[in-house]
């Protein structure tokens, strides 16, 4: 076990206007001048930048590029900054929305391990406390399903297998008109536009084996996809509307919800 010393901590934050003070925490940097270690964790995600700013967040991607910035940034720097001057002075120069917070002191014996523990108590869970994506867009399909008028023909967590590949698919809720359609709630919130497409291709290939293979007790089916997107995923929504009707997928969009209810109320059975 080392000796403890003294050692610096600051927040990493994210915040799009100066002037209003309002920033999301992403990320935490931990400086201990005795040991010449200088290094910063940041979050992989920006989802709890798009949450807490919503349409004033920026461009997400914009944003991934000022965290790269700031890693080799310091990457740089770390043998130049001596002192809690040095790092100070270091914050100041920075010039985009990402902030560094004003060093704290911190005893630290292992730096690493206490690196790892002030992004889990300082950024990591409250990420993780936050509702996902997909939560988010599953509660408002109970809310807009859940109702008197459908809910005696709606089948609940049904799970079905996926012809061929053999995996099991569980969706929150079914319904019969001739088909047994299952409904599924997906969120698009990928970053990169090579992962939104695989996603959709896989989604794609499953509907598709779905639809072509009847359940020797169910009939024919096939699959519902209830969708929504995130910033960087919904310029594509479009592409993944087509390739999914393409593949004998119903696209809903999250934003249509009221159209499935009443559709469910006029033709279930």
């Amino acid at each position: 076990m080392n000796t403890p010393t003294t050692g610096y901590y600051s927040l990493i934050q994210y915040c799009p206007d100066r002037m209003r003070l309002e920033a999301a925490n992403i990320g935490v940097l931990l400086f201990c001048p005795e040991r010449k270690f200088l290094q910063a964790r940041l979050a992989s995600s920006n989802r709890r930048i798009d949450r807490f700013f919503g349409a004033e967040a920026g461009d997400l991607k914009q944003i991934n590029a000022m965290k790269k910035i700031l890693e080799h940034r310091l990457a740089a720097e770390s043998q130049k900054i001596q002192d809690v001057e040095g790092l100070q002075h270091f914050a100041e120069l920075l010039a985009n929305e990402i902030v560094i917070t004003e060093p704290r002191a911190w005893l630290v014996e292992e730096p690493e391990v206490e690196l790892a523990h002030l992004y889990e108590q300082l950024v990591g869970r409250f990420i993780k406390s936050e509702p996902g994506p997909e939560k988010l867009l599953l509660e408002k399909l109970r809310l807009q399903l859940e109702t008197p008028r459908i809910q005696a023909v709606l089948k609940r967590d049904v799970v079905v297998k996926v012809p061929v590949f053999g995996n099991e698919l569980k969706v929150p809720y079914a319904y019969q008109n001739g088909r047994l359609n299952l409904i599924e709630a997906h969120e698009f919130n990928q970053q990169r536009e090579q992962d939104i497409i695989r996603d959709v291709l896989t989604k794609a290939a499953q509907g598709n084996l779905i639809y072509k293979h009847p359940d020797p007790e169910a009939g024919e089916r096939q699959l519902v996809v209830v969708a929504s997107f995130g910033r960087a995923a919904v310029e594509h929504r479009q592409q993944v509307e087509t390739v999914l009707r393409d593949h004998h997928v119903t696209f809903v969009p999250d934003t249509g919800l009221a159209d499935l209810e009443r559709q469910i109320a006029e033709t279930a059975h």
